[in-house]
């Protein structure tokens, strides 16, 4: 599930929009055709340079996490680099007041017979939240112009 945040610069949705932009627009990587599910599905989002097809390696990864993070005088525990978003996302959400079922869906920890088999599995209340939105489900709604009677 995405959908954009309230504040431009927490925004993963428009982060990614940018990274399309820069990938396609600015470096001119071919676009995959859409016409051919094959190519469009197997173009990697962290590619090689030159291999749109070829992952990164995990210690590529692994690097660039570090590196962003040194850079931005962030301390991270060794290890900890690639996951960070995951226990931070979760920190995050317990200090705005996110419910805990949210929690626990939201980082699919509730393996519960009714969350794996009947619900959405989407989380949206917590969703909602992290992204600025508030709780209620009116609230985004209005964000986009909409409104329910």
């Amino acid at each position: 599930m995405a959908f954009r945040n309230k504040e431009v610069e927490k925004c993963c949705v428009g982060a990614l929009a940018l990274f399309f932009f820069y990938r396609y627009h600015i470096l001119n990587e071919e676009w995959p055709p859409f016409d051919d599910r094959l190519h469009w599905y197997t173009t990697k989002l962290l590619s090689l340079e030159k291999d749109p097809f070829k992952s990164l390696s995990l210690q590529s990864h692994i690097n660039v996490c570090k590196k962003t993070f040194e850079e931005a005088g962030c301390v991270v525990l060794r290890g900890k680099s690639t996951h960070i978003g995951r226990k931070e996302g979760c920190k995050l959400a317990d200090m705005i007041d996110v419910p805990d079922a949210q929690l626990r869906r939201l980082g699919r920890w509730d393996q519960t017979r009714m969350t794996v088999h009947y619900t959405t599995k989407l989380p949206r209340q917590a969703a909602r939240m992290i992204a600025g939105h508030g709780r209620d489900i009116g609230e985004l709604a209005t964000c986009f112009g909409f409104k329910f009677s």
